[in-house]
């Protein structure tokens, strides 16, 4: 019998699946360097769908470590060692984005280039739930919504006051002294949000919610809809063009970063919605997915550097040299490089997709065994 938390791991094997996918297209895919995949003058609809459905990956990250924190707060009766383990896995957290990830993602020795990553918008969050720990969970869900409302760039751009403040709530960049340049791609505060949600409803992974995972899929979705048509949240116009397939593109086109009320809205009931169909999956595809699931941590610092291996035998046979490598932005493709198409990119994905699949298990059953 599987149990009702192994859901958490079954949804993050899902994300970590499309995670990987999202990655292997900004390293390999022809235009990614050049294009945004969701500019509609130029990005095709595979593109562009190929980015949507990975837009859940963050959000779901973020959240189920808010869920996660709170199954752990049901072991750990007292707040004081509670807290300190979230500072810890906090600041652990912020350490490995700034340095394993960072030099993955980049593979610059120098850090020319740095960004703050998703890792770190949850080190931030974990320390955050540290201190509103002994906060009920209802009081967590209110200030949950509260930071959705306020990190919405209509509402804090009226705000003079917090504009020095803006890397928090928004994304920016910042040249050091050294030469290096602060990327600030998630903004912690407007991140904080997901986790304190995940925090507050983490009794609904263990069989007590009030209403129905479907039902709260039902309701994210229809505010979505609503919020979509009526242009507000801090997203980008939509617009009807000339063929119904451009429209919906348009009106799916919600903005991540940093991540709007309408996006929130559409990547949390899709979380609901895969919540809600996790009693009728078969168990030998629970036990699938789950592998990748139980040991994100590894995958998330590990896929960086396998797609780069990857990446530098394509570039080596294209002819280039390490002289011709670029770094920061072109992620090391030299400039002339010639990517993949989407099918391949797809192919690609589900290559090193398998390849991680006895990864996953060796490493999870050499944790527990350490254990």
């Amino acid at each position: 019998m599987i149990k009702r938390v192994d859901i958490i791991d079954f949804l993050r094997g899902l994300v970590v699946i499309l995670m990987l996918l999202d990655h292997v297209r900004d390293l390999f895919h022809v235009h990614s360097i050049d294009q945004s995949p969701t500019d509609l003058a130029v990005s095709p609809p595979s593109v562009f769908y190929t980015r949507l459905i990975t837009h859940i990956c963050a959000p779901i990250f973020v959240f189920l470590a808010g869920s996660s924190a709170y199954l752990l707060r049901t072991k750990i009766q007292e707040a004081k060692p509670f807290r300190n383990h979230l500072f810890r896995r906090g600041a652990w957290l912020i350490i490995l984005d700034f340095t394993l990830v960072n030099f993955g993602l980049f593979f610059d020795i120098k850090f020319g280039l740095v960004l703050v990553d998703v890792l770190s918008a949850i080190g931030f969050s974990m320390i955050i739930l540290g201190l509103v720990n002994r906060f009920s969970t209802r009081q967590v869900f209110w200030l949950a919504l509260l930071i959705f409302a306020l990190c919405q760039g209509a509402f804090v751009s009226q705000l003079a006051l917090l504009k020095p403040l803006s890397f928090l709530y928004s994304p920016n960049a910042f040249p050091l002294a050294n030469g290096t340049l602060l990327v600030v791609g998630y903004p912690p505060v407007a991140w904080l949000g997901f986790c304190l949600l995940g925090y507050a409803l983490g009794d609904y992974f263990l069989g007590k919610a009030p209403i129905k995972f479907w039902q709260m899929g039902l309701i994210c979705w229809a505010l979505f809809l609503l919020i979509r048509y009526l242009q507000i949240g801090g997203d980008s116009p939509w617009k009807l063009e000339a063929d119904d397939h451009l429209t919906l593109m348009s009106f799916l086109n919600v903005s991540k970063y940093p991540p709007s009320l309408s996006f929130a809205c559409l990547t949390l009931g899709t979380l609901f919605f895969l919540a809600s169909v996790f009693p009728l999956v078969k168990k030998n595809w629970v036990e699938f997915i789950s592998a990748y699931g139980r040991v994100p941590l590894f995958f998330f610092i590990s896929h960086w550097f396998v797609l780069h291996l990857i990446l530098f035998v394509l570039i080596f046979r294209q002819g280039f040299t390490w002289a011709d490598v670029e770094f920061g932005f072109q992620l090391t493709r030299p400039k002339t490089f010639v990517g993949l198409s989407t099918a391949q990119v797809y192919v690609l994905w589900m290559l090193v997709a398998a390849l991680y699949y006895p990864l996953c298990r060796f490493y999870f059953g050499r944790q527990q065994g350490k254990k």
